[in-house]
Order: structure tokens, then sequence, then C-alpha cells
């Protein structure tokens, strides 16, 4: 009679020490911190967290059965380094499926990331396949103004969508370059850069907002949400409406980013 096999634990997903996570979280060297793998992939890196955390313990959510195998191993660290690589490899995969049709039946340069409406159509198929059960949700880009009345509103409707245990998908941008508040300088340089701080600002970044029961977090607050940043891979609460300048950098939840210029959430 053959003995039964251990069950390994799972590979999951988790916010822990303000880092998203991932890996089976029992021994250390084990998980790693799910960070973008070149500048280009914010929105498939985002993406791919979502489709973590939405489908928690399941290994199917990343890949198949085999590649998970060779993912692990009974070192730690190794165990650590090989997930890296698969998690680094399945962003990539994530990006060229989104820029075959990044406008339409037009593609898209890898250089230029991911356009808005590519992250929609991906973040639709991950919550039907992942959030099984529930009334299918179209995602869909919407443009917004994060100053005045509105956008108060719009920050409602974003904590509403997490409430009900759904992410979105904020795009941060500014203008072509920002001011770092350094003294006055007169050369042709310094004259440049200040007119790029001034241009309209123009997309730039990804971030996930994430629902805090997802997360095992509490509520962050009226006007607040927790924010996975994939370039450091941090998951920090944000008050959406505290004033910032179009101009300078902003926080690092945004990516360093001053604006919110969409929302990639389920239509009402």
């Amino acid at each position: 009679m053959t003995a039964p096999q251990p069950v390994r634990p799972a590979i999951v997903a988790r916010a822990v020490n303000s880092r998203l996570r991932v890996g089976r979280l029992t021994r250390a060297g084990q998980a790693v911190t799910l960070t973008q793998t070149d500048a280009t992939t914010c929105g498939a890196t985002c993406l791919l967290a979502a489709r973590l955390l939405l489908a928690p313990g399941d290994r199917r959510a990343l890949t198949d059965e085999l590649t998970w195998e060779e993912a692990v191993s009974s070192e730690p660290s190794r165990e650590g380094r090989r997930l890296a690589r698969l998690l680094s490899r399945h962003q990539l995969r994530i990006q060229r499926v989104m820029n075959r049709s990044g406008l339409g039946p037009v593609p898209w340069p890898k250089a230029l990331g991911s356009t808005p409406w590519a992250v929609a159509r991906q973040m639709t198929e991950i919550v039907s396949t992942c959030a099984p059960g529930r009334e299918r949700r179209v995602y869909a880009v919407r443009w917004v103004s994060d100053h005045g009345p509105a956008w108060e509103w719009e920050v409602a409707s974003i904590r509403e969508v997490l409430a009900g245990g759904l992410p979105v998908i904020l795009v941060t941008g500014g203008p072509l370059a920002l001011d770092h508040g350094a003294e006055m300088d007169r050369t042709v340089g310094a004259r440049l850069r200040s007119a790029l701080a001034r241009t309209p600002a123009v997309p730039r970044h990804y971030v996930l907002a994430l629902p805090w029961r997802i997360i095992e977090q509490d509520d962050p607050g009226e006007a607040s949400v927790h924010i996975y940043e994939p370039s450091s891979g941090s998951v920090r609460a944000l008050d959406l409406t505290v004033p910032r300048s179009p101009h300078r950098p902003g926080p690092r939840e945004l990516g360093g980013w001053p604006r919110v210029l969409a929302v990639i959430a389920p239509e009402n």
C-alpha cells in the first residue's frame, strides 16, 4: 500500500508587513514580494496581484500544476528564487496577451506598457474566472478629475466597490517632468524641466486598490483605500482626498505620481 503523500501548503498572496507577499508562507525564504519585473509591467503586475488575491490557495490561478511543482523545492531559499522567476514570466505573459489587441484590433508596443482598455478587459476576465457565483461585472475605464467636488463622489464609488470585495485599478500620472523643489537654477536645462513640469498630465503608472476583507485588514476609513503599488510591492493606506500639487512628486502609494487620471472599475 502506497503511503499518502504529504499535502503541501498552498501558494497564496497575502499582505504581510506592508508588502504583498506570494508563496507558501510557512518558512523563511519560501515567499517573495510581488513587484513588477520591468518598467513596463505595472499593469500586468496589478492584474496578477488581483488574480492571486481573488483565488486564494488556487495554484492554477497562476499557471499549470507542472510549473508550480517546478517552482517549489525542499530548500526554501531556492523555492523563493524560482517563484520570483515564475512570477516575472507570468507578468510578461499577461502583458503579451493584453498588447496583442491593446487598441482593439491594433497591437500595442511593449515599450509603452499596456493600455487602460486592455487592462479593463483583463480585469473583467479575472473577476469572472476567480469570483464565480457573482453577477458578471464588466470593468470599464473612467477618466476622472481628482480635484473638486466630483472627486469625492468618485472616491465614495471606489470604496463601495472595494467594500463589495472587488479590486479597482487606478491610473496615475503627472506632467512630463516633476518639479522637485530644487533651488532656482537659471540654466537652459532647468528652465526646460520647469516647463515640462507644467505640461498636461499624462498616464504613467497603474496601482491596485484592494478590498480590505480580502487582505484581512480593517476598513482604512472614510476617503481612504489600501493600495498595492507594484514597483515596490508595498500595501499601504492612502486618503485619496488629501490635496496634492499636480506639479510636484506624489505619494509613494501612487508610484510617486501626483494625479489619479482614471479609474478602472466595474460599470454601475
